[in-house]
């Protein structure tokens, strides 16, 4: 009596097995048929399906099975934002005074200087400007201005 192999156990409908190919990266596929000699498989979270011999794929190993399960993992959605609320802190006043003069340090001459071009400044209306002066006169005395002005007066 010759003596015959025994045969290829067939995976079970819907178990995810793994085929080799000759790239390295093996074919991760789930079970969906069989029919008498050939299993079909398709890929974990869709795709094209495929057939194989049931002899030419193996069991999963456990980074395949970690694969498996990010692929088929379903997405939630995200959850709502909370509800919009009007005020999220009480609203900031703004006052409607004007910013007062710059008032120059006594005796300095780079602050007096900083003063006039100041008073220019706000009478043409270059608040930004303006207010770099201020800043420079309320940051005397200086090892080296931070502001460089010219030396000509407005």
């Amino acid at each position: 009596m010759p003596v015959t192999d025994p045969p290829t156990p067939v995976p079970d409908l819907g178990t995810y097995m793994a085929e080799d190919t000759t790239e390295g990266t093996p074919r991760l596929g789930r079970v969906t048929a069989w029919d008498g000699s050939l299993l079909h498989l398709q890929p974990p979270g869709g795709g094209t399906a495929w057939t194989a011999s049931p002899a030419g794929v193996r069991r999963p190993d456990e980074r395949e099975r970690a694969l498996i399960r990010i692929l088929t993992r379903p997405v939630t959605a995200m959850e709502p934002p909370p509800a919009p609320r009007t005020w999220p802190e009480p609203p900031v006043v703004l006052s409607v005074d004007p910013v007062p003069p710059a008032v120059p340090a006594p005796g300095c001459a780079p602050c007096a200087l900083a003063a006039d071009w100041e008073r220019r400044h706000r009478h043409q209306e270059d608040h930004s400007a303006a207010a770099d002066c201020r800043v420079e006169i309320r940051n005397h005395p200086h090892v080296t201005p931070k502001l460089t002005l010219p030396d000509a007066r407005p």
